[in-house]
């Protein structure tokens, strides 16, 4: 998606609104409304070019006019092809004309859009750490929506681009929602690729790829990560290095979906083909291990048999010698009962570290790792 000239400052792993799991959000259709949503930049420029998603539609995606601000400038209007209204065929992406706005990174980015007629229910990122603001009519210009709901899902946004080559490593952190950080405060930036940003010196950049509920080796929720790998990793052209972190939901689910459960072997296979895959493009990858689940709410988490995979896994990926290991599951382990998460990192569920986890985690990674001379 991103050239020499374009990169990419803001990435988000989009999924679609077949769903058959009860808890994550449902996706939701619009009309007449302003969508206003806020994304944080990771690299800065002098211009920006909005990337967005109907992958999922089964009929073209309309967006009537579209506006972007930030801290710089206001309401400056976002078009694609010289023209404001934007038709987004299905199963297709679209990349807007160049935006002339000068961000910095760390900026947020204000994206509202105006969708006039009944779209169809959006391709989107249901858990996003991030309040959306949904108002009635046309209200981008406003500075504050009138009539507002709001959501803490991402629709139809896969990336923001800017106009600023690479010059530091670029980490793409691809999982689930352990990656993409729920169980972690809304609007506070407190998820794992968050926190190794802030560790990392000006000029890096990481992006996360995470998406809630989602698998390794099987669809729900979304594509299976062996097939958004190429979309949402290896398509990055700037990208260094991945964080590979994946399988809880491949071992928890299968009970809840009425399916049989893989075997670790599966799953590590299914891990090193997605690091080798990214070592064929030049990407240097790292693996992680399956955090702890041995209190989770969620009794699927916990059926037996469960436990035995994700340490199965886990010892295989550290024997193993080909590619480095970040141990996540030891960073957030209880120190007396190592399958369970430590108290202070539990977000409540027994499943997914709170602030301090996602702060653990990215402290497990080594930045030797990456070369930022």
């Amino acid at each position: 998606m991103a050239t020499d000239a374009w990169t990419t400052s803001f990435l988000a792993s989009l999924a679609g609104p077949d769903l058959t799991l009860p808890f994550p959000p449902r996706t939701r259709t619009f009309a007449d409304q302003t969508i206003r949503q806020t994304v944080r930049l990771r690299r800065g420029g002098t211009a920006v070019r909005l990337v967005l998603s109907n992958e999922f539609g089964r009929e073209p995606l309309v967006i009537d006019e579209i506006v972007l601000s930030s801290p710089s400038k206001r309401d400056v209007p976002v078009g694609r092809k010289g023209l404001a209204r934007w038709e987004i065929a299905a199963g297709a992406t679209a990349i807007s004309d160049p935006v002339p706005v000068t961000v910095e990174a760390a900026d947020e980015l204000t994206i509202s859009c105006f969708v006039a007629t009944r779209t169809e229910p959006a391709t989107y990122l249901h858990s996003a750490q991030r309040t959306a603001q949904i108002a009635p009519g046309n209200q981008l210009c406003e500075r504050q929506l009138t009539k507002a709901e709001t959501s803490s899902s991402v629709y139809w946004i896969g990336r923001v681009l800017v106009d600023t080559p690479a010059q530091g490593p670029v980490l793409v952190a691809v999982g689930d929602s352990i990656t993409r950080g729920d169980g972690t405060t809304t609007d506070a930036d407190q998820r794992y690729p968050d926190h190794l940003q802030r560790r990392l010196p000006n000029g890096a950049v990481v992006l996360n790829a995470g998406l809630g509920a989602n698998r390794l080796l099987r669809p729900e929720l979304g594509p299976p990560m062996t097939e958004r790998y190429e979309r949402d990793v290896l398509s990055v052209a700037e990208a260094t290095h991945v964080i590979i972190m994946g399988g809880i939901n491949d071992i928890a689910l299968p009970a809840m979906l009425g399916e049989t459960r893989p075997s670790a072997a599966e799953l590590v296979e299914g891990l090193r083909t997605l690091a080798r895959r990214a070592q064929e493009r030049g990407i240097r990858p790292l693996l992680g291990t399956i955090t702890p689940v041995g209190i989770s709410r969620i009794d699927d988490f916990v059926a037996s048999g469960n436990q035995d995979v994700r340490l199965a896994v886990n010892d295989a990926l550290r024997a193993q010698t080909e590619w480095p290991i970040v141990d996540f599951a030891a960073a957030v382990a209880d120190a007396t009962d190592s399958n369970r998460l430590a108290g202070y990192y539990d977000s409540g569920d027994g499943l997914h570290p709170n602030d301090a986890g996602a702060r653990a985690l990215a402290h497990a990674i080594e930045l030797a790792r990456f070369d930022m001379a």
